[in-house]
């Protein structure tokens, strides 16, 4: 499993947004959201599902790329995110081969990635510029290509070969 974790994890976070986030309630995940919606789409339609997204509203989200069949794929086992980490196939021996399924080619896309004393960035632009250099050496570290970090919003997108 990839673990990705901005250290600002904290539980009256992830519990407010637990309170506050969108509840998506179907077949495919109680909190998870899914574009295309998966549930409108005919049976020969989620065999080739393009650039499949799944989000977490005021968490984050994962873009696969190219085509997915998403026919029996239980994505409640498969993909978790939560505030500060992003976690697809948490059980290693549920993994497929490379390329298969979910794991595959993706750009993951976290919201609220703050320092971990949980407060915003100082206005200082070098002690900015010292976390967007460690928010993009822990990207490096594990294994994904960092594309952006944005102090201010607390933004972090990276891509992935595979999880």
């Amino acid at each position: 499993a990839m673990a990705v974790d901005a250290g600002a994890s904290t539980a009256a976070a992830a519990s407010a947004v637990a309170v506050l986030g969108l509840r998506v309630v179907g077949v495919f995940s109680s909190y998870l959201v899914f574009e295309p919606d998966l549930e409108r789409l005919r049976p020969e339609e989620l065999r080739r599902v393009r650039e499949l997204s799944i989000s977490r509203p005021g968490v984050g989200s994962i873009t696969f790329h190219g085509e997915t069949d998403c026919t029996a794929l239980e994505f409640e086992h498969i993909v978790r995110l939560e505030i500060g980490s992003v976690l697809v196939y948490p059980e290693n021996t549920r993994k497929p081969p490379v390329g298969t399924d979910l794991n595959k080619a993706a750009t993951v896309t976290m919201y609220q990635c703050w320092p971990p004393t949980g407060s915003k960035l100082p206005q200082n632009p070098a002690s900015q510029e010292r976390y967007k250099n460690k928010i993009k050496q822990m990207t490096e570290d594990n294994n994904a290509k960092f594309i952006e970090y944005d102090c201010a919003t607390g933004v972090w997108t990276f891509s992935v070969e595979h999880f």
